[in-house]
């Protein structure tokens, strides 16, 4: 039986475990609001769920035992060390449960220039005049389905019609008629997006706050400009929507 001595004895190691234990209640806890997608890719959602288990198990272990207290040779850190260390712990984890995340949006880009983010198409002849544009193998319905339709038809593709959604960036370089559909793709984490920009004409001027969300619907055209043609979608619709829950592109599209 532990007397209140013993207790006293293990403040350290009681919030090792409630700092464990948090750390599994704050992955626990994005996977339920459905918000650990704005983090890491969903393709890694077993292995995020795996080491919050283990997190918790680690946490129940270190409050239940008392192993390192009867270690006489455990090293003693100094209290102004150990304050920092649990405080870089803690501050991110306390952040993480009471602040709901968000996905990059334009600011991520660090002030570059969007319009040299614009995809292109690879160097090739357009298609003739009149000509039917490549079939689809599966209805595009969203930017990755229009990028992987893309990847293997090309310029072929132009004429067809396609969704996307992303975020709506204008520039005065693009035009009044003009602006950027912007997305991230993601090969694991929000640490290795990458932007992926596609040009988008409209018929007439529209105007979008920052970082809004927006769906469009239209035809694949083609845009010269310096030297290449941007893939460019001729918009016949376009509307604001809601962050989706998923905001990341996988990286293979």
């Amino acid at each position: 039986m532990r007397t209140r001595a013993s207790w006293r004895r293990r403040p350290v190691h009681l919030l090792r475990g409630a700092l464990l234990l948090g750390l599994a209640a704050l992955i626990a806890k994005l996977f339920i609001a459905g918000e650990m997608s704005k983090y890491m890719s969903p393709a890694l959602d077993p292995l995020t769920g795996l080491t919050g288990a283990i997190l918790a198990l680690m946490g129940l272990l270190e409050l239940a035992g008392d192993s390192h207290a009867r270690d006489g040779h455990e090293h003693r850190a100094e209290p102004i060390e150990q304050i920092l260390t649990y405080g870089l712990v803690a501050l991110p984890l306390v952040l993480g449960l009471i602040v709901s995340p968000r996905a990059l949006g334009a600011g991520a880009l660090g002030g570059g220039h969007i319009e040299r983010l614009l995809l292109a198409y690879a160097p090739g002849s357009p298609p003739s005049p009149g000509a039917s544009p490549a079939a689809s193998r599966k209805p595009i319905e969203d930017t990755a389905d229009l990028l992987t339709y893309l990847q293997q038809v090309g310029m072929a593709g132009i004429g067809q019609r396609v969704h996307a959604t992303g975020l709506a960036l204008r520039t005065e370089d693009l035009g009044e008629r003009g602006f950027a559909l912007l997305r991230y793709a993601i090969a694991h984490c929000v640490a290795d997006a990458q932007p992926v920009a596609l040009l988008v004409v409209t018929p007439g001027t529209l105007e979008f706050p920052a970082d809004q969300w927006i769906e469009v619907e239209g035809v694949l055209g083609a845009l010269e400009r310096e030297g290449s043609r941007l893939v460019t979608i001729v918009a016949g619709r376009v509307r604001p929507i809601p962050e989706p829950p998923n905001p990341y592109l996988s990286s293979s599209f």
